[in-house]
């Protein structure tokens, strides 16, 4: 029997550059420097559009590393899940030392470009964030559920990178208040998607709350009480002190309340559909709420 050979094409340059381009998770990339703007706007800024310029490509640069580091640290856990298993690495379209050189670059890189053309502080925090979410959460997951809750540190201080780019100190109360929204904000988004792949989590070792604990109950708090807490940072975030800002308080709260409502419709249904909601519900609420929170600090 005669047997056909096989003709393997190599991959153009524009599909290479996909490639090493989807290591950088664009879409998780983009909130992140939407929540960097948005924060720069709500700190109210005198130094202008060219430093949010510069703080945002600092940023991107940042945060592509660390979307790189975690994947490499990550390549071989991302082969057994379906989710991830197309991912550039577990197909083997991208080679590890390549990624982790690309990690190691971009992260340099980034830092640099925030120290010289934004200000030491944004660098700094810039670091912390990388260093958090590439040398803390990312081996946590293999160890202890709490990782989701480690996670949300990361995870929200990109708001701080906005805010200090804007030349505010980080002791500001608000400051902290923006960060607040970030972490109490990821708890009901991350525990959508740990009980989306409850099983691909569990298949690939992850300690997620969803896998040690199968009944739901720690998912669901974590979710309930992270969207109470947007509640009530909502109101901190904009205190209803003139009609505009009450009626921008009503609605920020009114953003949280919906949160609220799919947290709870999660908990009562517990199946993939309503933490899907739950997830789509979160992805408008950051966005709009830190719209508000802007428009808050124009028209006090």
């Amino acid at each position: 029997m005669e047997q056909t050979a096989t003709t393997i094409v190599a991959p153009t340059f524009a599909q290479r550059l996909s490639y090493y381009i989807e290591l950088t998770k664009p879409r998780i990339l983009l909130m992140i420097l939407i929540t960097v703007a948005l924060a720069f706007v709500a700190a109210g800024s005198q130094v202008g559009l060219v430093q949010l310029l510069h703080a945002c490509l600092g940023t991107s640069l940042v945060a592509a590393s660390a979307s790189v580091m975690n994947q490499w640290m990550e390549r071989e856990r991302d082969a057994v899940m379906m989710r991830t298993c197309k991912r550039p690495l577990p197909m083997g379209r991208v080679a590890s030392s390549q990624a982790a050189w690309m990690g190691w670059v971009l992260v340099s890189a980034g830092s640099v470009y925030l120290a010289l053309l934004v200000n030491v502080p944004t660098m700094l925090v810039g670091l912390a964030t990388w260093g958090l979410y590439v040398w803390v959460y990312t081996p946590l997951k293999m160890i202890s559920w709490t990782n989701t809750l480690v996670g949300t540190i990361p995870g929200a201080l990109p708001v701080w990178m906005g805010w200090a780019a804007a030349d505010r100190s980080l002791m500001d109360p608000y400051a902290w208040i923006l960060l607040g929204v970030l972490i109490a904000w990821q708890l009901p988004h991350f525990m959508a998607i740990a009980w989306m792949y409850q099983e691909q989590y569990e298949s690939a070792g992850y300690k997620m709350i969803s896998v040690t604990d199968r009944s739901g109950r720690g998912a669901t708090w974590h979710a309930i009480l992270g969207s109470i807490a947007l509640i009530v940072l909502a109101v901190m975030a904009i205190p209803p002190t003139t009609i505009a800002m009450t009626i921008l308080c009503a609605l920020n709260v009114a953003l949280a309340a919906w949160q609220l409502y799919a947290a709870i419709r999660f908990a009562k249904t517990l199946d993939r559909p309503t933490a899907r909601k739950m997830l789509h519900v979160s992805l408008f609420h950051l966005p709009l709420t830190l719209m508000l929170i802007s428009i808050s600090l124009w028209v006090r």
